[in-house]
């Protein structure tokens, strides 16, 4: 057995660009949090029907994996800061303060130097994937 990849792995990490998985993969959580974070399946649909950048097999196949218990961790502090927000502003300003905090809140979770650790160390679960192709088409049979 031999511990070199093949010359068909290293054509398919190429086509998949495998060396700037860690940024797709931070890509992948700001876009899941945003997707997710104000709890609405209307708007979440929309999102899904408008921007395509949801729509990514490589995330859905390998990425959302570790991602979806780590953004569903984000969507719990996003709704406690707005329940916590609750009765803390005047009247005048609760039509302004009174809601979600999604963009702001998925954006600093981008930045976060926990965000980038989760991403590098998902490379070794990334380099013992042998076919990503067929990795992708076990969640995404159509693509």
């Amino acid at each position: 057995m031999s511990c070199s990849v093949s010359k068909e792995l290293r054509k398919e990490r190429k086509d998949w660009d495998f060396k700037n998985w860690e940024q797709e993969y931070k890509d992948r959580a700001f876009c899941l949090c945003i997707s997710n974070g104000y709890e609405n399946k209307e708007l979440e649909k929309l999102l899904i029907r408008y921007d395509r950048s949801l729509y990514n097999p490589l995330g859905r196949a390998i990425f959302d994996k570790s991602l979806v218990p780590i953004i569903k961790n984000e969507i719990v502090k996003i709704r406690i800061d707005s329940i916590n927000s609750i009765g803390k502003y005047p009247d005048d300003l609760k039509t302004i303060y009174n809601k979600r905090e999604v963009l702001s809140h998925c954006i600093n979770f981008y930045k976060s130097e926990m965000l980038d650790s989760l991403a590098k160390s998902q490379k070794k679960n990334w380099i013992k994937i042998n076919n990503i192709l067929g990795e992708i088409h076990k969640e995404v049979p159509t693509y």
